[in-house]
């Protein structure tokens, strides 16, 4: 399968892109690299391999370089609240203009299969007794989440015979990837742990799902082979159903394997995200199930924090 990745080069796109190439798939990446290359330099000069440096705003490039594709994985955006908040201009510009320009390319091209990678932060805030499906209401409290919901719409409602689109909800990521972020609550947790020795959880009680970026590349590769019939217009969450955490147990996990550090709780009785995910619809229809546990997570990043894998890890480049 040929296979179009807008936006590739990032923390949960580069795991895909070795995944992929590593199951025998031709990969292009399109990407503006605003975090660099890095990530993907050892695929370089891979035959099955093509880097391109370009923005999903400019249809020109869009438009000429996705011909000849079979699938497209659309993951280019500003991702994250904070930094949609930063320039929330640029996030409407890329995360719906942009992601507009990459699905009518890809309908002029007549490609068959579209992955759009879309978030679990569509549900806001939920009651912590109760887990969300696919047919939950949709409660955006973000620019972030607010352009991802409109493009879900956007997308769900093309109606070509030759074109199957799928959306993918993704739980909080986590875990070691080519292009390290350390703004995410796992990673997040670890750092502070081991270089601060002290976590400090802001509104304990509030729970996240979480996923590790080596399922998320396994959901997306499943999207792409499934029958179309089991993956055309539908809508999954994924990760699983035991990594729903609230905040103050994901901080004592991080305690466990951090000699010494302590946790320190600000309490909050509102936050901006607190829900709860039910991730069966995955495992029954899409046959995904997550190999990674939370704790699992932890302690990769923790033993690589360790080690001293990342020589300056508060770098601006490993955080969006």
């Amino acid at each position: 399968m040929r296979i179009f990745i807008a936006g590739g080069a990032g923390y949960v796109g580069s795991p895909l892109i070795y995944r992929l190439l590593a199951s025998g798939h031709d990969v292009t990446v399109f990407d503006r690299l605003n975090f660099g290359a890095e990530a993907l330099v050892p695929l370089l000069g891979q035959k099955k391999f093509k880097l391109i440096q370009g923005d999903v705003r400019d249809v020109d490039a869009v438009s000429r370089h996705i011909q000849g594709h079979d699938a497209v994985c659309l993951l280019a955006a500003i991702v994250g609240e904070p930094a949609c908040n930063r320039d929330p201009a640029l996030a409407i510009e890329t995360n719906l203009v942009g992601a507009r320009n990459v699905l009518n390319a890809s309908l002029a091209a007549r490609i068959e299969r579209f992955v759009f990678v879309s978030t679990c932060s569509n549900y806001g805030v939920v009651d912590g007794d109760h887990l969300v499906d696919e047919l939950a209401e949709l409660q955006p409290i973000s620019t972030y989440a607010e352009t991802k919901v409109q493009f879900e719409r956007e997308v769900l409602q093309m109606k070509q015979d030759h074109f199957h689109p799928t959306v993918l909800r993704l739980s909080t990521a986590f875990g070691i990837s080519p292009r390290m972020r350390f703004d995410l609550m796992v990673s997040d947790f670890a750092l502070a742990a081991v270089k601060q020795r002290k976590i400090v959880v802001f509104g304990e009680q509030f729970w996240r799902p979480f996923v590790h970026v080596a399922d998320i590349a396994a959901a997306i590769e499943l999207s792409m082979g499934a029958p179309t019939s089991v993956v055309s217009r539908q809508v999954f969450n994924i990760g699983d159903n035991k990594n729903n955490l609230q905040k103050l147990d994901l901080a004592k996990m991080v305690l466990k394997y951090v000699e010494g550090a302590v946790l320190e709780t600000v309490t909050r009785n509102t936050d901006p995200r607190s829900y709860r995910v039910d991730f069966t619809k995955a495992k029954e229809r899409l046959g995904f199930s997550a190999q990674w546990s939370v704790e699992d997570g932890v302690r990769e990043v923790v033993d690589a924090l360790k080690t001293g894998v990342w020589q300056s890890p508060s770098d601006p480049r490993y955080y969006n």
